[in-house]
């Protein structure tokens, strides 16, 4: 930012109201060139919108998924097929959603572009959403199709035995709506998306020339090839072996062939979920196997989401490699051990408190 520039950008900060020719005065410039300055931070990215709302330092974007998981958690051995005795939960979920609350949890600054429904379950979801302290003032509302919805059956052991999502209201999400928000899209540190988007959006996404770097969730082995056209651009890519093979069309069992054939398609870090068994890292640099964090799960829902944003929380902490791992995996196992898809003790206190106790 050139010395002038950052003048007005400074006295903005100290004024967002005042007006042109206020700071032309404050400053000794003419308000021709406050404005020419103004144009020049907006385009940036520095300065978001009227008022002069300014980017703040390290903001996180996520674009993606946003749901009402209702959950059933069976209390005996489960009966297919049969009506089984248990207990049904509501909770916030959603991959993005998911992400951006834990990394609002872990003290990281969010805003989250999502389609939800312009109904009561709509409302209730985006105010827990923001309770968390996730920033929901991009979030788009449509009146005619419904908040998306995620139902989900869970035997005792707390796994994931069958579920159904309505995902329906995610394909409204389009290039228009995302290109309205480009002043925001502009002033982010990092972009996260989830292979719920459209494929037609994901691609659109990759195109755009912004300077935040973007990070993805496979999502599930059905939706992760929709991220394709991104590969080149991301910065870190979180998938399991199955989602792994679906975007790079292989047979390919060994994970450590997975990651590098990721690595070459020219994603610069990749954590590979080896489900039970850990994650592996890899970067061109370095490949480095860890082993999950003993823990007594309750619901296996939410876990990786947890991973990603833990792992990315030790980044912003200037963690070394094994230690961001070992961080990501607590706040997984922290994830496993709650009955819902966020754990809402997620702190880097608490997560650092239960590594040390392990």
């Amino acid at each position: 930012m050139k010395d002038q520039t950052y003048r007005v950008y400074e006295a903005i900060k100290l004024d967002p109201l005042a007006s042109q020719q206020a700071l032309a005065d404050r400053l000794d410039m003419s308000r021709e060139s406050v404005a020419g300055h103004i144009m020049q931070l907006t385009r940036q990215g520095y300065i978001l919108g009227k008022g002069y709302l300014l980017s703040e330092q390290n903001t996180y974007i996520v674009i993606g998924g946003a749901n009402v998981d209702i959950g059933g958690h069976s209390s005996s051995l489960l009966i297919q097929g049969d009506s089984n005795p248990g207990s049904i939960s509501q909770s916030p979920g959603g991959v993005g959603r998911n992400i951006a609350e834990n990394l609002a949890r872990l003290g990281e600054n969010v805003h989250l572009i999502s389609p939800i429904g312009l109904n009561q379950r709509g409302d209730w979801l985006i105010e827990k959403t923001r309770l968390s302290g996730v920033n929901t003032h991009n979030v788009l509302r449509h009146d005619t199709l419904p908040t998306g919805t995620y139902l989900s059956i869970s035997n005792e052991n707390g796994e994931l035995q069958a579920a159904i999502a309505d995902m329906r209201i995610i394909d409204t999400l389009d290039e228009a709506k995302l290109d309205s928000k480009q002043a925001l899209l502009k002033s982010a540190y990092r972009i996260i998306v989830d292979a719920n988007l459209p494929e037609n959006l994901i691609n659109w996404l990759s195109k755009q020339p912004l300077s935040a770097e973007f990070v993805a969730d496979a999502v599930s082995t059905a939706k992760a090839p929709r991220l394709g056209s991104i590969l080149s651009r991301l910065a870190l890519l979180k998938v399991n072996q199955d989602e792994a093979r679906a975007i790079l069309d292989v047979d390919e069992t060994k994970p450590e062939k997975l990651a590098q054939a990721l690595l070459e398609k020219g994603v610069r870090e990749v954590l590979l979920s080896l489900g039970s068994q850990g994650v592996l890292y890899a970067s061109a640099k370095q490949q480095i196997k860890q082993a999950c964090h003993p823990s007594q799960p309750s619901s296996d829902t939410g876990a990786g989401d947890a991973l990603l944003a833990g792992y990315l929380s030790a980044c912003q902490q200037n963690k070394g490699v094994e230690e961001a791992l070992s961080f990501a995996l607590a706040c997984a196992a922290l994830t496993l051990e709650s009955p819902h898809a966020n754990n809402p003790n997620l702190t880097v206190q608490n997560v650092t408190q239960w590594i040390e106790n392990l």
